[in-house]
């Protein structure tokens, strides 16, 4: 076993999981299959404990003490080959994890800044029911991605509400966890989201959990395409 002297709780930030990107995607939106397996498996045989973002927000906010080190796994925009590719792995290491997808988009491609992603297909509303009935947690993360602090507030509580209210209709559960578009936001947007109805909020601001100003100013570190397995265990620290 690996040991660390440091106690933290990190949140990983994933988006797509595949074999290769496209031309047109983001690469620090991107982790190759081999990579996440690959980094799956040291979680598995190391001191860290792969646990829910439920426990993580409670052993930070409510029982302020962190005993070892944790991670959670948080996973943005929803791609449908979470479904195929990532859950397995996932399922297979016993890990918990949260997905936001585009509630929007369910079971298309996504538009994002006004150009259709033909990398990016959203899971479906048959695949979303599935893996919330698999245990994993569903959130949101708003109608059609917009940069919230960049549309006035009316629309913003409706890309907030409206992707709560759709999502939970499709699995029959309340959602709780909201993750903020290009990690985007601001007091206006964070005020939008609690009134909402969403009691935490993740941002794309880099640090460990246990450092959060707020359950609504949760940070998490990018895991991308560029990074090597050391890279990868540097971000848990």
């Amino acid at each position: 076993m690996i040991s660390f002297n440091s106690k933290n709780i990190t949140i990983l930030l994933y988006h797509q999981i595949g074999d290769a990107p496209k031309s047109e995607t983001n690469l620090n939106c991107f982790c190759r299959f081999k990579d996440f397996y690959l980094q799956m498996e040291f979680l598995k045989n190391s001191d860290y404990k792969v646990i829910s973002l439920k426990e993580a927000i409670d052993m930070i906010f409510n029982i302020q003490s962190i005993d070892q080190n944790y991670v959670v796994l948080t996973f943005d925009d929803g791609c449908e080959k979470f479904y195929d590719i990532t859950f397995p792995v996932l399922d297979k290491f016993n890990f918990p994890s949260t997905i936001y997808p585009i509630a929007g988009y369910l079971g298309k491609h996504a538009i994002i800044n006004g150009y259709v992603h033909p990398g990016l297909k959203i899971l479906s509303k048959k695949m979303l029911y599935d893996l919330s009935q698999l245990g994993v947690e569903i959130g949101a993360h708003t109608m059609n991605h917009f940069k919230l602090t960049q549309v006035d507030n009316i629309t913003a509580f409706n890309q907030v509400k409206i992707s709560k209210d759709t999502i939970e209709a499709i699995i029959g559960k309340n959602i709780n966890s909201f993750s903020f578009p290009h990690g985007d936001y601001n007091n206006d947007v964070v005020e939008i989201v609690s009134q909402a109805g969403f009691t935490n909020a993740l941002t794309c601001i880099s640090g460990s959990a246990n450092n959060a100003k707020s359950p609504f100013e949760l940070p998490r570190k990018y895991i991308t395409y560029f990074d090597t397995l050391e890279i990868f265990k540097s971000k848990l620290n």
